[in-house]
């Protein structure tokens, strides 16, 4: 599920309301006119996904035929699956019910939606119940399929911030808020609760922790949680972390280190967008915060964890998850996001969400969607997926850092500059800079000017009056901030990865305009070409700002 706004709301520390459960309510979950598939005649559902703007919780089987299994009126926070498949489980977003948050069960077998006013704190399956927490942190409520509710008092009362976090086979997880003074801002510790109510802490007791999205495994014996370590609005870190019920310790690998992830440039800055049990490892994807940095599709990267050990498997996806038999669902980066209110830091984006089935079809299942989930029985049957290629820098690329076309015949020649570079054949170098400047042609002599020298071609060039300049950046500085009229482009974003630009706090730029970071090279990091007389290419060496 993609807990983007929960990453936000934990880490600021928002205060939660307060009491206990009231009567229920039964309706019909969906209709025969639901989803963009005939709901006579489907399969049992192996995923649901979440529409938000269109208010419903839709359901799709195996082949990828959809129909409609809930209609909303508010927006999910956790949406869950019971261990079988046969119930999913969700309440209502904190804050998004204008008559009261409710707890919903549906039965999708029979499209029965059971609905009870529940000021609670998240949901989880313990074996066949659904699990919540009282708002005031003092008991577990548990429901049946039956419609029963039971309440077993916490043998450690929790505090008012307390939320499951997750289910489990015989226990359910509870991210329990410490107090700031004693643990720092937004900061959980994670216990385990049993049917009876008694309250164990995962060893070490008491250690920090802070808390955005948590998934158990399929075999209800471990879970994973996202955290989200906020130094402000849109100052979030988030990593994974993992842990098994009734084992000492847990585990807090670091994050992905290789290029996909240097690309995204997503190292001071970053959430995960999505996270889900794939077999015997997690799908884990990282993006930017989409209400304060620019959020184009190359900047979400996705990766498999399993023991201890990450591989790639692409990018532009918010989230990945894995079934039985090869099937997939990836839910795509919008290419242009919607507009977003002034000032909303916690800005969901929607994407459209593609399914794959077991012989390699792919089906489009719907558009607006925040968010999906596999049922236990299929991310249970998940093999590992195939590690998807690093992006390379082989060549010199054919369009700029905005996307404009670059001259056929500056390209060539930068590509000559590159090659000669890379084989450190200094004479051909300096025959082709013979109208550079100084300064350039003495880096030339050195093995590290050199070794630049490929670095700033493998960037994105941009246009200038007769020609062109690398990176593009030097033409034409960037902002990494959302809807601005130089918001930075995934080529920028990766040129400033690349060359390590480091962001411009010089003044020269109106701090009142852009809030992001702005970056502009410095003048070593500039290499110009123009066209000269008669259409020749020219090294010309540096460009001023």
């Amino acid at each position: 599920m993609n807990r983007l706004r929960t990453a936000v709301r934990w880490a600021a520390a928002l205060v939660v309301g307060a009491t206990l459960v009231g009567a229920g309510c039964d309706a019909p979950g969906g209709g025969d006119d639901a989803g963009n598939g005939d709901a006579r005649g489907h399969g049992a559902p192996v995923l649901a996904f979440v529409r938000p703007a269109a208010g419903e919780i839709v359901l799709a089987d195996a082949t990828g035929r959809t129909w409609r299994g809930a209609r909303l009126k508010a927006e999910p926070d956790d949406v869950r699956w019971s261990p079988d498949g046969s119930t999913l489980a969700w309440i209502d977003e904190e804050g998004d019910a204008s008559d009261g948050r409710r707890i919903h069960r549906l039965d999708v077998a029979t499209s029965r939606l059971r609905s009870t006013p529940c000021p609670c704190h998240g949901v989880g399956f313990l074996g066949d119940e659904a699990a919540t927490l009282t708002a005031d942190g003092d008991a577990l409520l548990f429901f049946a399929a039956d419609g029963k509710v039971r309440r077993a008092p916490l043998s450690v009362p929790l505090t008012d911030y307390a939320t499951i976090a997750a289910g489990g086979r015989d226990a359910v997880t509870i991210a329990n808020s410490l107090p700031e003074e004693k643990a720092g801002r937004g900061q959980f510790e994670m216990v385990a609760a049993d049917r009876s109510g008694k309250v164990r802490p995962f060893l070490p007791a008491g250690a920090p922790t802070s808390f955005a999205q948590g998934e158990q495994s399929p075999d209800g014996r471990r879970i994973a949680w996202a955290s989200a370590d906020s130094g402000g609005a849109c100052w979030n870190v988030g990593s994974v972390r993992l842990a098994a019920y009734g084992v000492k310790g847990r585990q807090e690998p670091d994050r992905p280190t290789d290029a996909a992830m240097t690309d995204a440039l997503l190292e001071d800055r970053v959430l995960v967008s999505g996270l889900a049990w794939a077999g015997r490892g997690l799908t884990v994807t990282f993006g930017p915060q989409s209400g304060c940095q620019a959020v184009p599709p190359a900047r979400f990267v996705s990766y498999y964890l399993r023991d201890g050990r990450w591989r790639f498997i692409g990018s532009g996806m918010l989230a990945v998850g894995y079934g039985r038999q090869g099937r997939a669902a990836r839910l795509l980066v919008p290419e242009r996001p919607a507009p977003q209110k002034p000032d909303e830091y916690a800005f969901p984006l929607l994407g459209d969400l593609v399914f794959t089935d077991g012989r390699g079809a792919r089906h489009d299942l719907g558009s607006g969607v925040s968010a999906f989930v596999f049922t236990p029985v299929e991310a249970a049957g998940a093999g590992a997926p195939p590690t998807a290629a690093q992006p390379g820098r082989a060549r010199v690329a054919k369009t700029g850092d905005r996307g404009e076309p670059v001259p056929a015949h500056l390209r060539a020649l930068a590509q000559r500059i590159r090659d000669a570079a890379e084989d450190d054949d200094v004479a051909r170098l300096r025959a082709l800079c013979d109208p550079c400047d100084d300064e350039t042609r003495a880096a030339l002599r050195t093995s590290e000017g050199r070794r630049e020298l490929v670095r700033l071609l493998g960037s994105h060039p941009g246009r200038t009056d007769n020609g062109i300049v690398f990176p593009g950046l030097a033409a034409h500085r960037c902002v990494d901030e959302p809807a601005r009229d130089i918001t930075c482009t995934a080529a920028q974003l990766a040129d400033i990865a690349l060359l390590d630009i480091p962001v411009d706090d010089s003044g020269t730029f109106d701090s009142d305009t852009y809030n992001g970071s702005v970056y502009e090279p410095e003048w070593e990091q500039r290499l110009h070409l123009k066209t000269g007389a008669g259409g020749k290419a020219l090294w010309v060496g540096r460009i001023a700002p």
